[in-house]
């Protein structure tokens, strides 16, 4: 069982990193964790996407 972590800071990038990453490897995934955090930087706010998912090899 393998991990891949995938982050951006556009949800269209996530989504076109992940497709990418699925059809390059066409990894058995086991599950997707998916994740939205939001910080405020010198008040403008700044998103951070990811997945976590969970493959076997």
């Amino acid at each position: 069982m393998k991990i891949k972590i995938i982050e951006k800071t556009h949800e269209l990038d996530l989504e076109d990193a992940l497709n990418d990453f699925i059809c390059k490897e066409n990894p058995d995934i086991q599950n997707i964790h998916y994740q939205v955090a939001m910080t405020s930087h010198n008040g403008e706010l700044e998103y951070s996407f990811s997945c976590l998912i969970v493959y076997l090899s």
